[in-house]
């Protein structure tokens, strides 16, 4: 028998082939295959290199062949939801039997996830007879109580990673505390060497410019869409570019083409969730997001701030009772602002939608800006039962007209309520903030704050109820915690009273058409329809006698705010199954 022979039989154990190993592997030279991990990879590291030359060296000692090297970079070895493709496709080498011996440097490199996965390579090695070696550690799985070495070391792997875990934990805490930044860079500004955010010069002019257009009425998709007109990059992108120039700029070329090859899953595109998700980030208003929400300190209860504001924080909480946050219940009416339809929810563009009728059905109108007449847009409002194909005669309106109508109507209403009414007094309170921008913002600024503090507030009490505020040292925080927040609550309660509002506002422009119509020009969609809303409950159109008449105000009835149900306002018997909805009588 030649020299090769009986090496390969009994191996460097002295002995024969263990009864696990099929006969065949003695007929051939090992076959091995290396793996090699590394949780960040840098320009400057040379772990890999140097697995790689103890593998290459230890397989050299064996008499093996390295037929495959397996590599997993920036990996983590300890999260379970980290996929490492590599080390999956090792260990399936040798469950099919195309590899006789795994070698890794060091027990960690291979998995810090425990004892479950020591377990699983023991099991492979014991189904199949392949050989473990660990070179650092000193195991191999041809000596024995290699079991018990490789246990240890995977529980001492996933010890040390655990403890790491918790201090890491315990790290961001108290940088949340500190209100630094530790995340990737959020879209709309820089991180600066101190870990602080500040607002890129041209990011944070595009983000104004889409809040601008949520708040005036646009959908998150039509944002979405005029954001790729425009041909800005994408939140992703937009980082990655930036993070790639710092590389370079730093003299890490290496670094900068791994980014730079990195796939990205999802295009350089806007689409309304991602608008959605920048808007309602905490960090637009200038504090530090945790879960989803401000974060607090945890000694003092105090909002967090992490950078100056690109939007006030009276914009961003409206922003988000628009797109999907909760909100408390007292806020309902700024829940479902005047730019969205309070039956459907969806973003409106007519100033009428909700508040039209049609007298015929009693069902609401719709606004439609797709109809074109002798080549121009003639939007119009037409009932939504008759455009689903209902039983309607149906109604139609020029929507410019129908806007103009009802306006007149709701002004000569204003004129002849009371001073101390309560639609005049709102209306003035919104020209006074009109004519105060600076008091308008404090005072939208102090609204939004009282209800961040009693949503904290409410969660403190919850959190008490879940016991999580246990013996006499938890009593005291949850106390402290609550005292300075209702001080808080109730300094911002005290300032808000001292800013002029009731008798102290001026209504003149209310009695001077000329100044109310100026007003309104200026006032937002969602402002006017709110408007609309302190004066007018429902408004019902009715069908035009014949075609090609201009419309008046007597095609229109109306039900004022304060005033009883119209009682002449009855459904056609002639209609069977039409919901219950005025209808007038001629």
């Amino acid at each position: 028998m030649s020299d090769l022979g009986p090496r390969l039989i009994c191996g460097d154990r002295g002995g024969c082939m263990s009864p696990r190993e099929p006969f065949s592997r003695a007929m051939a030279v090992l076959r091995a295959i290396l793996y090699l991990r590394i949780s960040d990879l840098t320009d400057t590291s040379t772990s890999i290199p140097r697995q790689e030359k103890a593998g290459r060296g230890r397989a050299e000692d064996l008499g093996a062949d390295v037929i495959k090297v397996f590599k997993d970079e920036d990996k983590s070895g300890f999260h379970t939801y980290v996929n490492r493709p590599d080390w999956e496709a090792a260990l399936n080498m040798l469950r099919e039997r195309l590899a006789d011996v795994l070698i890794v440097f060091k027990v960690d490199r291979a998995t810090r996830q425990g004892i479950p996965q020591a377990s699983e390579i023991i099991r492979i090695v014991y189904e199949t007879g392949c050989r473990f070696i660990s070179i650092a550690d000193g195991i191999d799985s041809n000596n024995e109580g290699w079991e018990i070495q490789l246990t240890l070391a995977a529980h001492q792997a996933h010890k040390e990673s655990k403890n790491t875990s918790i201090r890491v934990t315990d790290l961001r805490a108290d940088e949340r505390d500190e209100g630094r930044w530790m995340g990737n860079r959020p879209y709309g500004f820089i991180v600066t060497p101190e870990r602080k955010l500040t607002p890129h010069p041209k990011e944070s002019e595009i983000i104004r410019a889409v809040v601008a257009k949520l708040l005036d009425g646009q959908s998150l998709r039509s944002v979405a869409k005029w954001m790729n007109d425009e041909g800005y990059d994408s939140p992703r992108w937009a980082s990655r570019k930036q993070r790639i120039a710092q590389l370079e700029a730093k003299g890490e070329p290496l670094k900068a083409q791994k980014l730079r090859e990195k796939p990205i899953k999802t295009p350089n595109s806007w689409s309304w969730p991602v608008v959605r998700q920048l808007v309602v980030a905490p960090t637009l208003a200038g504090y530090l997001p945790h879960k989803g929400e401000v974060h607090r300190h945890t000694v003092t209860g105090e909002m967090v701030r992490i950078s100056e504001e690109i939007i006030s924080f009276a914009d961003h909480t409206r922003l988000r009772s628009m797109f999907g946050s909760r909100v408390p219940v007292h806020w309902t009416r700024d829940a479902t602002p005047g730019n969205k339809s309070k039956e459907t929810g969806r973003a409106v563009t007519g100033l009428l939608t909700d508040y039209l009728h049609c007298a015929e059905c009693g069902s609401r109108m719709s606004y439609d800006t797709a109809f074109v007449r002798n080549g121009e847009v003639w939007p119009r409002y037409r009932c939504i039962r008759r455009h689903f194909s209902g039983r309607c005669p149906g109604v139609l309106i020029k929507g410019t007209l129908a806007d103009a109508l009802v306006t007149g109507a709701m002004a000569s209403r204003l004129g002849a309520l009371d001073d101390d009414d309560p639609a005049v007094l709102a209306i003035a309170q919104r020209w006074a903030d009109m004519k105060h921008p600076d008091r308008k913002a404090r005072r939208s600024q102090l609204e939004a704050l009282i209800r961040e503090e009693e949503q904290f507030l409410d969660r403190l009490e919850a959190e008490k109820l879940n016991g999580l505020f246990q013996g006499a040292r938890g009593e005291a925080r949850f106390k402290r915690r609550y005292d300075e927040s209702n001080g808080r609550l109730d300094g911002y309660e005290k300032e808000l009273s001292q800013l002029p509002q009731g008798g102290a506002l001026d209504i003149t422009f209310l009695r001077d058409m000329m100044l109310f119509e100026e007003a309104w020009e200026v006032w937002p969609l969602a402002e006017r329809r709110e408007i609309i809303g302190l004066v007018l409950e429902r408004a019902w159109v009715v069908k035009a006698r014949k075609t090609g008449v201009r419309p008046t105000i007597d095609r229109f009835r109306f039900w004022w705010v304060g005033e009883e149900h119209p009682e002449d306002m009855l459904f056609p018997t002639t209609l069977s199954g039409l919901a219950d909805s005025p209808k007038t009588l001629n």
